[in-house]
């Protein structure tokens, strides 16, 4: 029995072998100098039929193809894993400048025939720099250099637009060039980009490439990516991004100390060099959103479409129903809310349940939001629910677009058992159903009604008077407070500054959980969000719009000591290091402590 389950599953695993998806893919660097020699390489999953070779143009074949197959059998669990690769090889060499192609090359498999996307390459001369490089060299080999070129390691900022509308995305790519070995990063610091809203894209699957830049060839690795949606009009400057890293550079012996020296020659010598590049800091142009826009425009910007799903037209009094409305396309989905849907007053509206789906990619995020709206009809009749509107503005038009929802008649029947147990609920809210009890007017007792005093009437009595001024007294002194009350609570600033303190130690706790969980990543994400959302409540300035100078500034209007002002803007800098680069447990303990003793101390400051 054992024998026929261990054949069946290597049937089966051999038929899904056979069943997996083709793919035939190229693999060849995207810049190279002239005169090089590289590979070119064809990969395939599958045993190939045959091979039909592709046409180099711009680039002379040394040798190849050369084929290679290779194979592998995994056992986990239970399941067996089997895996076949068959590459074919090109050694090239490119010998004129410009641009160099490999065009499509085709396999045939099971009679189906597969074929890759031609591959354009990028061949620099260098021969005129390398010149002047070694001439340098030569009049300088006869002492070691611990120093690396400026164009031979740098970092760049790359926008994918520097002009855009309000709540259009821009990608922001954080570049490595480098020409050196490298041996490991030491440390960074990203920009803040202030007036954006970010989205950090995922760049697990960047792989080092090589790259024409200025005439040169690079290896180049992409950092970071972001997806930025300004907020604000106007230009907006993205500070520069810093990173600090260990080159390897070879330097060689000045002299020869020996015969062996002589006879072998100076031997290369590799140093670590440490060294911290910045990259230009870059401007964006913020356009405001035409004028015009419609009264249901929220300020969702990019391409959406509208669905919904309506409730049932025949319901009953006192049961419940939903009205959903989904949101999907590509934009500044997240900042999109909830829109008011208006019902009828007899029906008694939740809270709306919001469920999402979203992705980040290089070209925006893309999904939907779905909002449900419930509701519970508590009177008979038939009614009228509007057509819902959702509007947004298309970037690529340069125009608002309108969507709507139809127009709905939902007729509510009365509720049968609520009436026959007279649970005292209204069935019905119209004039015709409105009833007018006790018609019949009581008899009138005739003759005297022989009534008497029981007792001494409080009113124009000395109590009386006394309890009046005791009124009026307090009335005068309750009166200046509450009426101070009132007028702070209808200040929004007021407000936000009372509960600045109260939540931000909410989310210092939180993130003292998180500490005591040993994560990281939500320890200094909460402690950034206290700090920012503090300073933005107290100080009444949107987030958008704080910068860690103008922290420094109002601290210091209102007496606060520069070196805790310093301490503090510290403590933002190094959470937004710690979301990048791993810290100690115990940093992180220091920092909650000096951020609930900061954030104390400004509370104890009297102007507020």
């Amino acid at each position: 029995m054992k024998r026929f389950l261990l054949t069946l599953t290597m049937v089966l695993s051999a038929f899904a072998l056979f069943a997996q998806d083709v793919k035939f893919d190229v693999a060849a660097p995207g810049a190279v100098q002239m005169g090089e020699l590289f590979r070119v390489e064809f990969s395939l999953n599958a045993k190939p039929d045959k091979f039909n070779a592709p046409e180099f143009e711009g680039l002379d074949v040394m040798a190849g193809p050369s084929p290679s197959s290779s194979r592998s059998t995994s056992i986990v669990n239970g399941k067996v894993t089997k895996s076949v690769n068959y590459t074919y090889t090109y050694v090239v060499q490119a010998n004129a400048e410009g641009t160099a192609t490999v065009h499509s090359a085709s396999v045939v498999v099971d009679d189906k025939t597969y074929s890759t996307s031609p591959v354009t390459i990028a061949v620099v001369d260098e021969s005129s720099t390398e010149s002047q490089a070694s001439s340098q060299s030569n009049a300088q080999s006869a002492a070691p250099t611990n120093k690396i070129g400026k164009n031979d390691l740098f970092i760049a900022v790359h926008l994918d637009k520097t002009k855009a509308y309000k709540g259009e995305p821009i990608r922001a790519t954080l570049k490595l060039y480098t020409r050196v070995q490298l041996n490991g990063v030491e440390g960074s610091r990203f920009p803040t980009f202030n007036g954006f809203w970010k989205q950090e894209l995922k760049n697990d699957h960047h792989t080092w490439q090589s790259e024409a830049y200025n005439g040169k060839v690079y290896n180049t690795h992409i950092l970071n990516e972001f997806l930025l949606f300004p907020q604000q009009t106007g230009t907006l400057k993205i500070e520069p991004f810093e990173l600090t890293v260990a080159a390897q550079i070879v330097t060689q012996q000045a002299s020869r100390q020996s015969l062996f020296d002589d006879f072998f020659g100076a031997m290369d010598m590799v140093q670590d060099v440490s060294k911290t590049l910045t990259s230009n800091p870059m401007v964006v142009d913020v356009l405001d959103l035409p004028s015009g826009a419609p009264s249901s425009f929220a300020g969702a910007v990019g391409k959406f479409t509208l669905e919904s799903e309506l409730p049932q037209e025949n319901i009953t009094a006192n049961s419940s129903a939903n009205y959903m409305v989904r949101i999907a396309g590509r934009g500044n989905l997240p900042l999109i809310q909830a829109p008011d849907l208006q019902l009828p007053t007899s029906f008694e509206k939740y809270n709306v349940k919001t469920t999402e789906s979203l992705q980040s990619s290089i070209s925006g995020i893309s999904g939907y939001r779905q909002f449900e709206y419930p509701f519970i009809a508590r009177a008979e009749g038939e009614y009228t629910i509007p057509a819902f509107e959702f509007s947004y503005f298309n970037p690529q038009t340069a125009n608002y677009v309108t969507l709507s929802t139809r127009e709905m008649t939902i007729r509510v029947a009365a509720d049968s058992l609520a009436r026959a147990a007279g649970s005292g609920l209204v069935s019905a809210i119209s004039k015709e159903d409105i009833q007018i009890l006790d018609r019949d007017i009581r008899f009138i007792k005739l003759g005297s009604s022989e009534l008497s005093s029981k007792g001494d009437m409080l009113m124009w009595s000395p109590l009386y008077f006394i309890l009046v001024a005791v009124i009026v007294l307090l009335a005068v002194v309750l009166y200046f407070p509450l009426k101070r009350g009132i007028v702070n609570r209808s200040n929004d600033t007021f407000v936000r500054g009372k509960r600045a303190n109260k939540v931000a130690l909410q989310r210092l706790k939180k993130a003292h959980e998180y500490m005591k969980m040993g994560n990281d990543k939500g320890f200094y994400d909460e402690t950034l969000r206290a700090l920012w959302g503090y300073m933005s409540d107290k100080l009444n300035i949107p987030v958008s719009n704080l910068s860690k100078e103008n922290i420094r500034e109002e601290l210091s209007k209102r007496g606060f000591a520069e070196e805790q002002s310093s301490r503090f803007i510290n403590i933002i800098s190094e959470c937004e290091m710690a979301q990048y680069s791993p810290m100690a447990s115990g940093q992180m303990a220091e920092i909650y402590a000096d951020s609930v003793r900061l954030l104390s101390k400004i509370e104890s400051l009297k102007k507020r």
